[in-house]
């Protein structure tokens, strides 16, 4: 008998071994998630008190909005969007009160599966910041930013706005 339930212990605990994930496995999803480049980045937001004013007499948020994308390998070019030949990745959208600050943007945008898809596997970023529901009603003007997100690592990108 107790060789019996030696044996059908024996059979559970190596019936359960077999459905965990191996150790290698777990640790080599580990480091490859930590190996993941990192495309993370400040902006300084600056507002003019005419633009601070305005947005708050509006009751409204000021969104930063980021796209993130790249130029295409050849081997690559059957994915470019059609209106303007690059890959689009992913966007970041934050929404933020209207005060002068540096914002930290993690780039994770950039981090998305055809990152390998675009030359050198360099993301650009186009930054855009409005208050209202779109770009083009928005009740303040701000500069953008559009370049390597490599050369927004560098030094904080300034984003200045004003009322429209």
């Amino acid at each position: 008998m107790r060789i019996l339930i030696l044996a059908a212990t024996a059979t559970a605990a190596l019936a359960l071994c077999q459905c965990s994930p191996k150790a290698d496995t777990a640790g080599a999803a580990a480091m490859a998630s930590s190996s993941a480049p990192s495309f993370a980045y400040d902006v300084a937001l600056t507002f003019t008190p005419a633009a601070i004013d305005a947005v708050k007499a509006r009751k409204q948020k000021v969104t930063v909005q980021v796209l993130y994308y790249g130029n295409v390998t050849p081997a690559s070019a059957a994915l470019a969007d059609p209106k303007d030949a690059t890959l689009h990745l992913n966007t970041d959208v934050m929404e933020v009160e209207p005060v002068n600050q540096t914002l930290h943007m993690t780039g994770a945008g950039a981090n998305a599966p055809h990152l390998k898809d675009i030359t050198g596997h360099k993301p650009l970023a186009l930054l855009v910041v409005y208050a209202g529901k779109s770009p083009q009603t928005s009740s303040i003007h701000c500069t953008d930013f559009q370049d390597y997100v490599s050369s927004a690592q560098q030094n904080p990108v300034t984003l200045k706005c004003d009322v429209a």
